[in-house]
Protein backbone atom coordinates (compact mmCIF):
# COMPACT_ATOMS: atom_id res chain seq x y z
CA UNK A 1 0.00 0.00 0.00
CA UNK A 2 2.94 2.32 0.75
CA UNK A 3 4.30 1.71 -2.68
CA UNK A 4 1.11 2.74 -4.45
CA UNK A 5 1.05 5.91 -2.32
CA UNK A 6 4.55 6.76 -3.45
CA UNK A 7 3.59 6.30 -7.03
CA UNK A 8 0.91 8.85 -6.70
CA UNK A 9 3.45 11.33 -5.38
CA UNK A 10 5.77 11.00 -8.35
CA UNK A 11 5.16 13.23 -11.41
CA UNK A 12 2.60 11.73 -13.64
CA UNK A 13 4.74 12.12 -16.63
CA UNK A 14 7.71 10.13 -15.16
CA UNK A 15 8.10 6.46 -14.88
CA UNK A 16 10.58 4.77 -12.63
CA UNK A 17 11.15 1.19 -11.86
CA UNK A 18 10.30 -0.36 -8.58
CA UNK A 19 13.96 -0.79 -7.72
CA UNK A 20 14.75 2.83 -8.46
CA UNK A 21 11.76 3.93 -6.47
CA UNK A 22 12.92 1.88 -3.51
CA UNK A 23 16.42 3.36 -3.71
CA UNK A 24 15.08 6.91 -3.75
CA UNK A 25 12.65 6.52 -0.86
CA UNK A 26 14.93 4.41 1.41
CA UNK A 27 18.39 5.87 1.13
CA UNK A 28 19.83 4.09 4.15
CA UNK A 29 18.48 0.79 2.91
CA UNK A 30 16.97 -0.11 6.24
CA UNK A 31 13.75 -1.18 4.59
CA UNK A 32 11.79 1.76 5.96
CA UNK A 33 10.66 4.58 3.64
CA UNK A 34 11.82 8.04 4.58
CA UNK A 35 9.33 10.34 6.26
CA UNK A 36 9.96 12.65 3.25
CA UNK A 37 8.16 10.21 1.09
CA UNK A 38 5.40 9.41 3.53
CA UNK A 39 7.27 6.68 5.38
CA UNK A 40 8.25 6.30 9.03
CA UNK A 41 12.05 6.58 8.83
CA UNK A 42 12.90 9.75 10.76
CA UNK A 43 16.56 9.66 9.67
CA UNK A 44 17.02 8.05 6.20
CA UNK A 45 20.77 8.61 6.44
CA UNK A 46 21.25 6.10 9.28
CA UNK A 47 20.09 2.54 9.02
CA UNK A 48 20.08 2.31 12.83
CA UNK A 49 17.31 4.92 13.08
CA UNK A 50 13.87 3.53 12.26
CA UNK A 51 10.64 2.73 14.02
CA UNK A 52 11.13 -0.23 16.36
CA UNK A 53 14.88 0.25 16.68
CA UNK A 54 16.42 0.10 20.19
CA UNK A 55 16.70 3.59 21.54
CA UNK A 56 20.14 4.67 22.80
CA UNK A 57 19.29 7.29 25.38
CA UNK A 58 21.01 10.58 25.92
CA UNK A 59 23.10 10.51 22.71
CA UNK A 60 20.97 13.12 20.90
CA UNK A 61 19.70 10.60 18.30
CA UNK A 62 16.10 9.40 18.01
CA UNK A 63 16.89 5.79 17.10
CA UNK A 64 13.29 4.55 17.51
CA UNK A 65 11.85 7.44 15.52
CA UNK A 66 9.14 7.92 18.07
CA UNK A 67 9.70 11.69 18.13
CA UNK A 68 10.35 11.73 21.85
CA UNK A 69 13.03 13.78 23.69
CA UNK A 70 16.17 11.65 23.77
CA UNK A 71 16.91 13.13 27.26
CA UNK A 72 13.53 12.15 28.71
CA UNK A 73 13.62 8.38 28.89
CA UNK A 74 10.48 7.94 31.00
CA UNK A 75 8.53 10.34 28.78
CA UNK A 76 7.19 12.31 31.72
CA UNK A 77 8.03 15.63 30.06
CA UNK A 78 11.13 16.26 32.18
CA UNK A 79 14.68 15.75 31.04
CA UNK A 80 17.10 13.79 33.22
CA UNK A 81 18.92 15.89 35.82
CA UNK A 82 22.23 14.47 34.59
CA UNK A 83 21.65 16.20 31.20
CA UNK A 84 20.49 19.61 32.29
CA UNK A 85 16.99 18.60 33.27
CA UNK A 86 15.26 18.28 36.63
CA UNK A 87 14.08 14.65 36.53
CA UNK A 88 15.83 12.93 39.46
CA UNK A 89 14.75 9.45 38.18
CA UNK A 90 14.40 9.38 34.38
CA UNK A 91 13.33 5.77 34.36
CA UNK A 92 10.13 6.32 36.35
CA UNK A 93 7.44 8.48 34.74
CA UNK A 94 5.89 9.00 38.15
CA UNK A 95 9.01 10.71 39.39
CA UNK A 96 9.67 14.28 38.26
CA UNK A 97 9.11 17.91 39.17
CA UNK A 98 5.44 18.50 39.82
CA UNK A 99 4.63 14.88 40.62
CA UNK A 100 2.61 14.24 43.73
CA UNK A 101 4.90 13.20 46.58
CA UNK A 102 4.06 9.90 48.27
CA UNK A 103 5.70 10.27 51.69
CA UNK A 104 7.60 7.60 53.57
CA UNK A 105 8.15 5.22 50.57
CA UNK A 106 11.81 6.19 50.21
CA UNK A 107 11.19 7.77 46.77
CA UNK A 108 11.52 11.49 46.02
CA UNK A 109 8.57 11.66 43.56
CA UNK A 110 8.65 15.46 43.09
CA UNK A 111 12.47 15.59 42.88
CA UNK A 112 12.54 18.38 45.49
CA UNK A 113 15.52 16.79 47.26
CA UNK A 114 13.65 16.63 50.57
CA UNK A 115 14.02 13.84 53.11
CA UNK A 116 11.14 11.47 52.22
CA UNK A 117 10.74 10.70 55.95
CA UNK A 118 10.43 14.37 56.98
CA UNK A 119 7.15 15.50 55.47
CA UNK A 120 6.96 18.84 57.30
CA UNK A 121 10.58 19.71 56.50
CA UNK A 122 11.47 20.63 60.06
CA UNK A 123 14.69 18.60 60.00
CA UNK A 124 13.36 15.74 62.14
CA UNK A 125 12.18 12.44 60.62
CA UNK A 126 8.80 10.98 61.47
CA UNK A 127 8.69 8.87 64.60
CA UNK A 128 6.82 6.14 62.67
CA UNK A 129 9.88 5.75 60.44
CA UNK A 130 12.68 5.75 62.97
CA UNK A 131 12.89 9.48 63.63
CA UNK A 132 11.95 11.60 66.67
CA UNK A 133 9.24 13.81 65.08
CA UNK A 134 5.96 13.02 66.84
CA UNK A 135 3.88 15.01 64.27
CA UNK A 136 5.50 15.02 60.82
CA UNK A 137 2.68 17.05 59.32
CA UNK A 138 3.45 20.12 61.46
CA UNK A 139 6.80 21.87 61.03
CA UNK A 140 6.37 23.54 64.43
CA UNK A 141 6.46 20.15 66.16
CA UNK A 142 9.83 18.42 66.61
CA UNK A 143 12.36 17.71 69.41
CA UNK A 144 13.81 20.98 70.62
CA UNK A 145 10.87 23.10 69.51
CA UNK A 146 9.51 25.65 71.99
CA UNK A 147 6.67 24.02 73.87
CA UNK A 148 3.39 25.94 73.93
CA UNK A 149 1.78 24.68 77.08
CA UNK A 150 -1.86 23.83 77.50
CA UNK A 151 -2.74 23.77 73.75
CA UNK A 152 -2.95 19.98 73.60
CA UNK A 153 0.02 19.70 71.23
CA UNK A 154 3.37 18.19 72.16
CA UNK A 155 5.55 20.68 70.26
CA UNK A 156 8.89 19.42 71.60
CA UNK A 157 7.94 15.72 71.23
CA UNK A 158 9.07 14.86 74.74
CA UNK A 159 5.96 12.77 75.30
CA UNK A 160 5.00 14.69 78.40
CA UNK A 161 1.54 15.79 79.41
CA UNK A 162 0.93 19.16 77.73
CA UNK A 163 -1.08 20.21 80.78
CA UNK A 164 1.77 19.43 83.20
CA UNK A 165 4.34 22.13 82.47
CA UNK A 166 6.55 21.41 85.51
CA UNK A 167 6.60 17.65 84.81
CA UNK A 168 5.71 16.70 88.37
CA UNK A 169 3.06 14.19 87.25
CA UNK A 170 0.13 16.49 88.03
CA UNK A 171 -1.84 18.53 85.51
CA UNK A 172 -2.53 22.18 86.19
CA UNK A 173 -5.66 23.01 88.17
CA UNK A 174 -6.67 25.52 85.48
CA UNK A 175 -6.97 22.63 83.01
CA UNK A 176 -8.76 20.08 85.16
CA UNK A 177 -5.78 18.84 87.15
CA UNK A 178 -4.82 19.19 90.83
CA UNK A 179 -1.46 21.02 90.55
CA UNK A 180 -1.84 24.41 92.25
CA UNK A 181 1.46 25.71 90.77
CA UNK A 182 2.31 24.13 87.43
CA UNK A 183 5.54 26.15 87.17
CA UNK A 184 7.17 24.44 90.18
CA UNK A 185 7.88 20.70 89.95
CA UNK A 186 8.23 20.46 93.75
CA UNK A 187 4.65 21.72 94.24
CA UNK A 188 1.84 19.17 93.79
CA UNK A 189 -0.50 17.00 95.86
CA UNK A 190 1.53 14.55 97.94
CA UNK A 191 4.69 16.68 97.94
CA UNK A 192 6.48 17.29 101.23
CA UNK A 193 5.29 20.62 102.61
CA UNK A 194 8.05 23.11 103.37
CA UNK A 195 6.45 25.33 105.95
CA UNK A 196 6.85 29.10 106.16
CA UNK A 197 8.19 29.61 102.63
CA UNK A 198 4.90 31.08 101.41
CA UNK A 199 4.37 28.17 99.03
CA UNK A 200 1.55 25.62 99.34
CA UNK A 201 3.86 22.74 98.47
CA UNK A 202 1.26 19.95 98.80
CA UNK A 203 -1.61 21.98 97.27
CA UNK A 204 -3.89 21.33 100.26
CA UNK A 205 -4.91 25.00 100.48
CA UNK A 206 -3.83 25.32 104.13
CA UNK A 207 -2.13 28.45 105.54
CA UNK A 208 1.59 27.86 104.98
CA UNK A 209 2.36 29.78 108.19
CA UNK A 210 0.05 27.75 110.47
CA UNK A 211 1.43 24.24 110.51
CA UNK A 212 -0.68 22.96 113.41
CA UNK A 213 -3.87 24.66 112.20
CA UNK A 214 -4.61 26.37 115.52
CA UNK A 215 -5.31 29.71 113.82
CA UNK A 216 -2.09 31.21 115.21
CA UNK A 217 0.66 31.67 112.67
CA UNK A 218 4.17 30.43 113.40
CA UNK A 219 7.47 30.82 111.62
CA UNK A 220 9.07 34.19 110.79
CA UNK A 221 6.82 37.02 111.91
CA UNK A 222 4.37 34.63 113.60
CA UNK A 223 3.30 34.38 117.22
CA UNK A 224 2.81 30.61 117.60
CA UNK A 225 5.85 29.42 119.57
CA UNK A 226 5.26 25.76 118.69
CA UNK A 227 3.50 25.53 115.37
CA UNK A 228 3.54 21.73 115.52
CA UNK A 229 1.34 21.65 118.65
CA UNK A 230 -2.21 23.02 118.34
CA UNK A 231 -2.42 23.34 122.16
CA UNK A 232 0.46 25.84 122.22
CA UNK A 233 -0.48 29.40 121.26
CA UNK A 234 -0.70 32.85 122.83
CA UNK A 235 -3.32 32.91 125.59
CA UNK A 236 -3.28 29.17 126.33
CA UNK A 237 -2.89 27.99 129.96
CA UNK A 238 0.71 27.17 130.92
CA UNK A 239 1.86 24.68 133.61
CA UNK A 240 5.45 24.96 134.98
CA UNK A 241 8.02 22.23 134.48
CA UNK A 242 6.11 20.23 131.81
CA UNK A 243 8.50 21.27 129.05
CA UNK A 244 5.87 23.11 127.01
CA UNK A 245 5.59 26.88 126.60
CA UNK A 246 1.85 26.60 126.13
CA UNK A 247 1.08 30.33 126.36
CA UNK A 248 3.97 31.28 124.03
CA UNK A 249 5.27 33.96 126.38
CA UNK A 250 8.83 32.89 125.58
CA UNK A 251 9.69 32.05 129.17
CA UNK A 252 11.70 28.90 129.96
CA UNK A 253 9.22 26.40 131.40
CA UNK A 254 11.90 25.18 133.81
CA UNK A 255 12.83 28.67 135.05
CA UNK A 256 9.91 29.81 137.18
CA UNK A 257 11.64 32.83 138.71
CA UNK A 258 12.79 34.03 135.28
CA UNK A 259 16.40 34.57 136.26
CA UNK A 260 17.72 32.76 133.20
CA UNK A 261 18.63 29.58 135.08
CA UNK A 262 16.61 26.38 135.15
CA UNK A 263 15.59 24.70 138.38
CA UNK A 264 18.10 22.14 139.62
CA UNK A 265 15.16 19.80 140.17
CA UNK A 266 14.70 19.70 136.39
CA UNK A 267 18.25 19.36 135.11
CA UNK A 268 19.25 23.00 135.65
CA UNK A 269 21.53 24.72 138.15
CA UNK A 270 19.16 27.09 139.98
CA UNK A 271 19.11 25.98 143.59
CA UNK A 272 16.14 28.25 144.38
CA UNK A 273 13.81 28.66 141.39
CA UNK A 274 11.46 30.94 143.32
CA UNK A 275 14.11 33.59 143.99
CA UNK A 276 15.36 35.47 140.94
CA UNK A 277 18.41 36.71 142.88
CA UNK A 278 19.69 33.18 143.38
CA UNK A 279 21.17 31.27 140.44
CA UNK A 280 24.48 30.19 138.87
CA UNK A 281 24.84 33.51 137.05
CA UNK A 282 24.41 35.57 140.22
CA UNK A 283 27.53 37.05 141.86
CA UNK A 284 28.29 35.43 145.20
CA UNK A 285 28.11 37.69 148.23
CA UNK A 286 30.58 35.99 150.55
CA UNK A 287 30.29 35.47 154.23
CA UNK A 288 26.49 36.15 154.43
CA UNK A 289 25.54 32.48 154.78
CA UNK A 290 23.58 32.43 151.45
CA UNK A 291 24.69 30.48 148.36
CA UNK A 292 23.74 33.08 145.71
CA UNK A 293 25.56 31.40 142.80
CA UNK A 294 24.31 27.89 143.67
CA UNK A 295 27.76 26.34 143.51
CA UNK A 296 27.23 24.52 146.81
CA UNK A 297 30.49 25.86 148.19
CA UNK A 298 31.10 26.94 151.81
CA UNK A 299 30.03 30.59 151.93
CA UNK A 300 32.89 31.23 154.35
CA UNK A 301 35.57 29.73 152.11
CA UNK A 302 35.73 31.99 149.06
CA UNK A 303 38.66 30.33 147.33
CA UNK A 304 37.36 26.81 148.02
CA UNK A 305 40.62 25.52 149.46
CA UNK A 306 38.90 23.99 152.48
CA UNK A 307 40.26 26.56 154.94
CA UNK A 308 38.14 29.42 156.26
CA UNK A 309 39.71 32.84 156.92
CA UNK A 310 39.66 34.75 160.18
CA UNK A 311 37.69 35.01 162.31
CA UNK A 312 37.53 31.32 162.98
CA UNK A 313 39.92 30.23 160.27
CA UNK A 314 43.56 30.47 159.28
CA UNK A 315 43.41 31.22 155.54
CA UNK A 316 45.57 34.32 155.01
CA UNK A 317 44.19 34.93 151.47
CA UNK A 318 40.68 33.58 150.93
CA UNK A 319 40.67 34.69 147.30
CA UNK A 320 43.54 32.36 146.33
CA UNK A 321 43.02 28.60 146.71
CA UNK A 322 46.75 28.02 146.53
CA UNK A 323 47.27 30.11 149.69
CA UNK A 324 46.53 28.23 152.89
CA UNK A 325 48.38 26.72 155.86
CA UNK A 326 50.45 23.74 154.73
CA UNK A 327 50.38 24.69 151.04
CA UNK A 328 53.68 24.59 149.14
CA UNK A 329 55.12 28.08 148.96
CA UNK A 330 56.81 29.28 145.78
CA UNK A 331 59.40 31.88 146.74
CA UNK A 332 59.64 35.32 145.14
CA UNK A 333 56.10 35.41 143.68
CA UNK A 334 54.88 37.90 146.29
CA UNK A 335 52.45 35.36 147.75
CA UNK A 336 52.49 33.91 151.24
CA UNK A 337 51.09 30.60 149.98
CA UNK A 338 51.59 28.67 153.24
CA UNK A 339 50.26 31.54 155.37
CA UNK A 340 53.31 31.46 157.66
CA UNK A 341 53.69 35.25 157.53
CA UNK A 342 57.31 35.07 156.35
CA UNK A 343 58.75 37.54 153.85
CA UNK A 344 58.32 35.86 150.42
CA UNK A 345 61.58 37.48 149.24
CA UNK A 346 63.68 36.18 152.21
CA UNK A 347 63.80 32.43 151.67
CA UNK A 348 66.49 31.68 154.27
CA UNK A 349 64.77 33.86 156.90
CA UNK A 350 67.91 35.77 157.80
CA UNK A 351 66.12 39.11 157.67
CA UNK A 352 67.64 40.12 154.35
CA UNK A 353 65.77 39.93 151.02
CA UNK A 354 67.33 38.26 147.98
CA UNK A 355 69.46 40.60 145.88
CA UNK A 356 67.57 39.24 142.82
CA UNK A 357 64.42 40.88 144.21
CA UNK A 358 65.66 44.24 145.42
CA UNK A 359 67.47 43.07 148.59
CA UNK A 360 71.14 42.57 149.48
CA UNK A 361 71.27 38.84 150.32
CA UNK A 362 73.58 37.29 147.76
CA UNK A 363 72.58 33.71 148.75
CA UNK A 364 68.97 33.60 149.94
CA UNK A 365 69.12 29.87 150.61
CA UNK A 366 71.75 30.17 153.39
CA UNK A 367 70.89 32.20 156.54
CA UNK A 368 74.60 32.55 157.36
CA UNK A 369 75.17 34.53 154.21
CA UNK A 370 73.91 38.12 154.26
CA UNK A 371 75.30 41.67 154.51
CA UNK A 372 75.64 41.59 158.31
CA UNK A 373 77.37 38.20 158.47
CA UNK A 374 81.06 37.88 159.50
CA UNK A 375 83.28 37.03 156.54
CA UNK A 376 85.24 33.78 156.81
CA UNK A 377 88.19 34.27 154.48
CA UNK A 378 89.60 31.73 152.08
CA UNK A 379 86.57 29.32 152.14
CA UNK A 380 85.28 30.42 148.72
CA UNK A 381 82.06 31.84 150.21
CA UNK A 382 81.14 35.53 150.28
CA UNK A 383 79.46 35.49 153.72
CA UNK A 384 78.94 39.26 154.02
CA UNK A 385 77.77 39.66 150.39
CA UNK A 386 80.19 42.51 149.72
CA UNK A 387 81.22 40.94 146.41
CA UNK A 388 84.90 40.99 147.33
CA UNK A 389 87.37 38.23 146.32
CA UNK A 390 87.34 35.74 149.22
CA UNK A 391 91.06 35.05 148.56
CA UNK A 392 92.08 38.73 148.77
CA UNK A 393 91.42 39.74 152.37
CA UNK A 394 93.16 43.10 152.23
CA UNK A 395 91.44 44.00 148.94
CA UNK A 396 94.59 45.08 147.21
CA UNK A 397 93.74 43.13 144.07
CA UNK A 398 96.31 40.41 144.67
CA UNK A 399 95.23 37.04 146.06
CA UNK A 400 97.11 35.44 148.96
CA UNK A 401 100.06 33.29 147.98
CA UNK A 402 98.37 30.32 149.70
CA UNK A 403 95.57 30.45 147.11
CA UNK A 404 97.61 30.91 143.99
CA UNK A 405 98.13 34.65 144.26
CA UNK A 406 101.27 36.79 144.85
CA UNK A 407 100.27 38.55 148.10
CA UNK A 408 102.67 37.51 150.86
CA UNK A 409 100.74 39.44 153.50
CA UNK A 410 96.99 39.38 152.75
CA UNK A 411 96.10 41.49 155.78
CA UNK A 412 98.02 44.56 154.58
CA UNK A 413 96.78 46.25 151.36
CA UNK A 414 100.21 47.94 150.99
CA UNK A 415 101.97 44.61 150.59
CA UNK A 416 101.49 42.57 147.41
CA UNK A 417 103.25 41.56 144.25
CA UNK A 418 101.72 44.65 142.70
CA UNK A 419 103.31 47.10 145.18
CA UNK A 420 106.70 48.94 144.71
CA UNK A 421 109.40 47.94 147.21
CA UNK A 422 110.40 50.41 150.02
CA UNK A 423 114.01 49.42 150.85
CA UNK A 424 115.57 49.19 154.27
CA UNK A 425 112.26 49.30 156.29
CA UNK A 426 112.31 45.60 157.11
CA UNK A 427 109.13 44.96 155.05
CA UNK A 428 108.97 42.98 151.79
CA UNK A 429 106.38 45.25 150.05
CA UNK A 430 106.55 43.60 146.60
CA UNK A 431 106.60 40.07 148.03
CA UNK A 432 109.57 39.02 145.96
CA UNK A 433 111.28 37.38 149.03
CA UNK A 434 114.47 39.38 148.62
CA UNK A 435 116.55 40.78 151.58
CA UNK A 436 115.11 44.23 152.26
CA UNK A 437 118.69 45.46 153.20
CA UNK A 438 120.36 44.25 149.99
CA UNK A 439 118.90 46.47 147.28
CA UNK A 440 121.34 45.48 144.57
CA UNK A 441 120.88 41.77 145.36
CA UNK A 442 124.60 40.98 145.47
CA UNK A 443 124.21 38.99 148.75
CA UNK A 444 125.62 41.75 150.98
CA UNK A 445 123.60 44.04 153.17
CA UNK A 446 124.09 47.72 153.02
CA UNK A 447 126.85 48.88 155.45
CA UNK A 448 124.38 51.44 156.74
CA UNK A 449 122.16 48.65 157.92
CA UNK A 450 124.83 46.45 159.56
CA UNK A 451 126.23 44.96 156.40
CA UNK A 452 129.54 45.37 154.54
CA UNK A 453 128.23 46.62 151.15
CA UNK A 454 129.59 50.11 150.72
CA UNK A 455 127.47 50.72 147.59
CA UNK A 456 124.11 48.84 147.78
CA UNK A 457 123.04 50.10 144.41
CA UNK A 458 125.85 48.36 142.48
CA UNK A 459 126.16 44.57 142.44
CA UNK A 460 129.82 44.90 141.40
CA UNK A 461 130.66 46.57 144.69
CA UNK A 462 130.81 44.36 147.81
CA UNK A 463 133.49 42.96 150.22
CA UNK A 464 134.21 39.99 147.92
CA UNK A 465 134.52 42.00 144.71
CA UNK A 466 137.88 42.21 142.93
CA UNK A 467 139.41 45.63 143.28
CA UNK A 468 140.33 47.54 140.17
CA UNK A 469 143.15 49.81 141.31
CA UNK A 470 143.03 53.47 140.67
CA UNK A 471 139.66 53.46 138.81
CA UNK A 472 138.09 55.79 141.33
CA UNK A 473 135.83 53.01 142.77
CA UNK A 474 136.35 51.04 145.96
CA UNK A 475 135.06 47.71 144.59
CA UNK A 476 135.97 45.59 147.67
CA UNK A 477 134.87 48.17 150.19
CA UNK A 478 138.24 48.30 152.04
CA UNK A 479 138.23 52.07 151.89
CA UNK A 480 141.10 52.12 149.39
CA UNK A 481 141.23 52.20 145.61
CA UNK A 482 144.48 50.23 145.84
CA UNK A 483 144.83 46.46 146.01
Amino acid sequence: MTRHLLLLLLPACAWISDADLERRTDLDGDGVVSEQFGGDDCDDQQASAQPGADEIWYDGVDQACDGGDDYDQDRDGHRADLYGGADCDDQDPEVGPGSAERWYDGVDQDCAGDDDFDQDGDGARAAAHGGPDCDDADDAVYPGADERWYDGADQDCDGGDDFDADRDGHAAQAYGGDDCDDDAWAVHPGAAEVWYDGVDGDCDGADDFDQDGDQARGGPGGVDCDDTDPTARPGAADAWYDGADSDCDGADDFDQDGDGERSDAWGGDDCDDLNDRVGPAEPERWYDGLDQDCDGADDYDQDGDGVRPAPGGADCDDTDPSARPGAPDAWYDGLDSDCDGADDYDQDGDGERSDAWGGDDCDDTDPEIQPDATERWYDGVDQDCDGADDYDQDGDGDRTTTRGGGDCNDTDPDISSLEPELWYDGVDQDCDGANDYDQDGDGYRSERHGGGDCDDLDRRVNPDAAEIPLDGTDQNCNNSDLL
